[in-house]
């Protein structure tokens, strides 16, 4: 299963978790935060500091040798860049693959992972990792190039201070459209969301199959944005809204906007930015990567996963070092064009992309800047009783 298989079932696309109980407040929580299994959930307005119970590595400290054992989904680091780290410090990478976090994280607890670095984990499996005292604090110091992280990542609030993450790869909320068949003027004209409601597309349009995404969605063409709302009236007005664009377009409901544009067999689609990067690897032979675009709305959804260390490596130098190689800008855009996805850092500007070749003209707004960081909206899990209503729109949506 590739990274963005996962996504399809991901429902909470960001939010920091830390422990619940009486570690929550030492952290800075409160009662009033959610939780979800015992832990709590931070957002953009509660930020959590997550609990260190060891300490970091000492400075200074030689490169191990031998092997370097890292956990990642599948495709989801080129194997051109880690030739290069292996080359450049005279180890050998060996690399697990997992498919679902959840999985990932128990097999994490009982041992049968052992890894030294772990790519691609999101926020909200933070919590079981520092719970299940699978983690280590990191050591910034063999890490200079952290300051090429976006620079509100790099004091997450889902991981103050950047205590055990550093963000790898980002990505937001959009539609991604072919150029040679609909105007980009559409989108900016007026609401651009109401293109994906446009009968003229009946058959040739397509939206994620992710309840929180899509419902979001709908309700910020609404003008409403509030992406965890609890209120039944807007909740309900987002359903009756979906239900509305599949009856006027019939949208495909998947996460093969990355295929099915670059094939040509639908105009549009409600997607990830990055699946529009992944999209040019899939253009037939002799089709321009500018039939390729991106409407990235003013307000929208945006995540990102992270690096994190195990306790327990065997070679934490060298796990930090590839961290820190990961994220020098010339290797991250040598990473990104195997991986499609955007890396999180703000070195990599939009010059860059277009002078290099990288990216199209038409796709330099499927990046997340940061000042797009800066404004974009988050997704956190929501109370039971909340995500019921939530589903009871998804289900009646899909059932058509």
């Amino acid at each position: 299963m590739r990274r963005r298989d996962f996504l399809r079932n991901l429902v909470i696309t960001t939010g920091g978790v830390t422990l619940g109980g009486s570690l929550l407040a030492a952290c800075g929580g409160s009662s009033t935060t959610t939780t979800v299994g015992g832990l709590a959930i931070g957002t953009p307005e509660q930020p959590i500091k997550l609990p260190v119970t060891t300490q970091a590595i000492a400075d200074g400290l030689a490169n191990e040798t031998g092997v370097l054992e890292i956990l990642n989904w599948a495709d989801y680091v080129n194997p051109e860049s880690i030739a290069l780290f292996e080359k450049q410090f005279g180890v050998k990478v060996v690399e697990s693959i997992y498919d679902e976090e959840g999985a990932a994280i128990a097999k994490l607890r009982n041992g049968t992972f052992k890894p030294d670095l772990i790519f691609g984990m999101s926020a909200t499996g933070l919590a079981k990792l520092v719970s299940g005292d699978i983690l280590q604090p990191l050591n910034k110091s063999y890490i200079p190039n952290f300051g090429n992280v976006i620079s509100g990542l790099r004091n997450p609030y889902y991981d103050l201070e950047s205590q055990y993450t550093v963000a790898y790869m980002i990505y937001g909320n959009g539609i991604g459209y072919r150029t040679d068949r609909i105007d980009r003027n559409a989108f900016t004209s007026g609401n651009g969301y109401d293109v994906l409601w446009d009968s003229q597309y009946k058959g040739k349009s397509g939206v994620l199959d992710s309840p929180r995404d899509t419902i979001a969605m709908a309700m910020f063409r609404a003008g409403n944005f509030d992406a965890n709302t609890s209120d039944p009236a807007i909740i309900k007005q987002a359903g009756d809204d979906l239900i509305a664009m599949r009856e006027a377009t019939n949208p495909k409901v998947d996460i093969l906007a990355y295929t099915e544009l670059p094939a040509g067999n639908r105009d549009i689609n409600f997607t990830w930015s990055g699946d529009l990067f992944t999209a040019l690897q899939y253009l037939p032979e002799g089709v321009s990567p500018e039939v390729l675009g991106f409407w990235y709305p003013p307000k929208t959804i945006t995540t990102n996963d992270f690096f994190c260390l195990t306790k327990n490596a065997k070679a934490p130098v060298l796990a930090h070092q590839l961290i820190n190689f990961l994220t020098d800008t010339d290797n991250a855009l040598l990473n990104r064009s195997y991986v499609g996805y955007q890396p999180a850092l703000e070195t990599i500007t939009v010059d860059m992309l277009l002078k290099s070749g990288t990216i199209p003209e038409s796709l330099v707004d499927a990046l997340v800047t940061p000042e797009r960081y800066e404004v974009a909206l988050s997704q956190v899990t929501l109370d039971p009783e909340i995500d019921a209503l939530w589903t009871d729109q998804w289900i009646a949506f899909t059932a058509g």
